[in-house]
């Protein structure tokens, strides 16, 4: 019964590739003439892929698996990934076919416009599909959730599996309190970025070398290059990575330890769970603090650089000392990307979407002056306000695709790496001593083999507790930033 699952997963699999191969032409080589042939054939693709996931067939196959002996043999993850692949379906079985092609044709057509709108830094070409997604995002959702009291809590709970409001509402507010007082009593130590500018060829040559220094598998990996940085997972040997173009190559080196980090988390998940799975790890907290702990935790301490700097400088044709260099990655200030804000002010950009997605889904916000409440939020808790729209509300990607409910993930992440180092320093060793002995695979290895491997069988508290025997606190990731930048 386990192989006739896996057969059908296959199926599915196999249309979701050429869906996720689509989208990645599109994000990358493909001209913009094509887009509307694209668009059709991608919808026309998660039409059937989707009709396969809610079919009597799939849900009679998994009912036969879980209730067979055979399940009981299984191993817990296994178990809990099948279970999973249960509740999905119970999810979306109450979607109307129509209703999901016409809702996947508009997230494509939402996300081309939306970077057509940042490209010209005009949010009023974005706007009405803004705002339309929002509203077929609703609908969406109470397809899915019909019985649901909270349309915003069941929208977190698609990307990480057990999170509730309450939860995010105590570990957010108690951040806030903790490091607002940190950013205001920043010295002001803005450094102009390192404004150089590198062929395309340059930026693939330093993305595989740093890559491969922190465990990335570069021959089952691609580049690309696109507006915003992301991974995508066509399979387990084929994981993408895309990046911007620009002349802040600071911000292009943590995008890619960034992504690698999600990269790493794909490719070590164990083959039998990734048998089940036909789309990308949906414990998205959890990703995310790999993701994030690449590029903070260790990529952005000195000493992950001292082994590598001087190919790094050879590469990069840069004339610092490795403590100049250091300092653009911990130059802590409030600034108004969130893909390019310092670790500690990060928080803050996160909590601000968290807050506006809440308001949205709550009724509480004029869609129309929604980018004009985006940019009182910038002011009020970073005391700054963009003069462009592409720097504010066109900034990000997620919206486009009616990703409402990722952002706060982000942020989970960081909370648990703060306690993820204090496990690791205890566990495996200093840390510092270990990357500037440059073994920073060995902490790879052990994330790889506690974290990595169970893919998507556990949620961040559950990783939390077993690895540290706690659920999720932020005091470990406040002691790191006062350690850092009370100094």
């Amino acid at each position: 019964m386990k192989e006739e699952l896996l057969k059908y997963l296959d199926k599915i699999g196999k249309i979701n590739y050429l869906i996720t191969m689509l989208r990645w032409e599109m994000d990358t080589i493909a001209p913009a003439s094509s887009f509307d042939y694209l668009i059709e054939t991608s919808t026309s693709l998660e039409l059937e892929s989707f009709k396969l996931s809610k079919s009597n067939e799939y849900i009679s196959i998994i009912e036969k698996l879980i209730n067979s002996n055979e399940f009981d043999k299984l191993s817990n993850e296994e178990k809990t990934y099948i279970l999973d692949l249960k509740e999905d379906y119970q999810r979306i079985k109450n979607i109307p076919d129509d209703f999901y092609e016409m809702y996947s044709k508009l997230r494509s057509e939402s996300l081309n416009a939306w970077v057509k709108a940042k490209k010209e830094d005009n949010f009023e070409i974005f706007k009405p599909y803004l705002i339309k997604i929002i509203n077929e995002t609703k609908e969406l959702y109470k397809y899915m959730y019909p019985d649901t009291n909270n349309l915003y809590e069941s929208m977190i709970s698609t990307y990480e599996k057990g999170m509730s409001l309450d939860l995010i509402d105590k570990l957010f507010n108690k951040l806030k309190e903790e490091i607002i007082p940190i950013i205001k009593n920043l010295k002001n130590n803005k450094l102009k970025q390192l404004n150089k500018k590198y062929s395309n060829d340059k930026l693939y040559e330093v993305s595989s070398y740093l890559l491969d220094y922190i465990g990335f598998d570069n021959k089952r990996g691609a580049l690309g290059i696109y507006t915003h940085g992301y991974t995508t997972t066509l399979n387990q040997n084929d994981i993408r990575i895309a990046f911007n173009n620009e002349s802040d190559i600071i911000d292009h080196m943590c995008t890619i330890i960034h992504e690698g980090g999600h990269g790493i988390f794909e490719q070590n998940v164990d083959k039998k769970l990734r048998d089940y799975k036909t789309y990308d790890i949906d414990k998205v907290a959890l990703h995310e603090s790999q993701s994030r702990f690449f590029e903070n935790i260790l990529g952005r301490n000195i000493n992950f650089w001292i082994p590598i700097y001087d190919d790094i400088k050879r590469m990069l044709d840069i004339n610092l000392d490795i403590d100049e260099f250091i300092k653009y990655f911990n130059n802590a200030h409030s600034s108004l990307v969130r893909t390019k804000a310092d670790e500690l002010t990060y928080c803050m950009h996160i909590i601000i979407r968290y807050e506006i997605e809440k308001e949205i889904f709550n009724g509480n916000i004029d869609l129309d002056n929604i980018d004009k409440i985006w940019d009182q939020k910038y002011m009020e808790y970073l005391g700054i306000k963009s003069q462009n729209q592409k720097d504010g509300i066109l900034q990000d990607m997620h919206w486009s695709g009616g990703d409402f409910g990722y952002f706060p993930t982000y942020l989970l992440g960081s909370i648990f790496d703060g306690m993820l180092l204090e496990h690791i320093n205890k566990t495996l060793g200093n840390v510092d001593d270990l990357l500037k002995n440059n073994e920073i695979k060995k902490i790879t290895k052990y994330l790889n083999e506690n974290i990595h491997k169970y893919g998507g069988a556990y949620n961040i508290n559950e990783v939390s507790n077993r690895l540290t025997n706690k659920d999720l606190e932020v005091e470990p990731l406040v002691n790191y930033f006062k350690d850092k930048y009370n100094n």
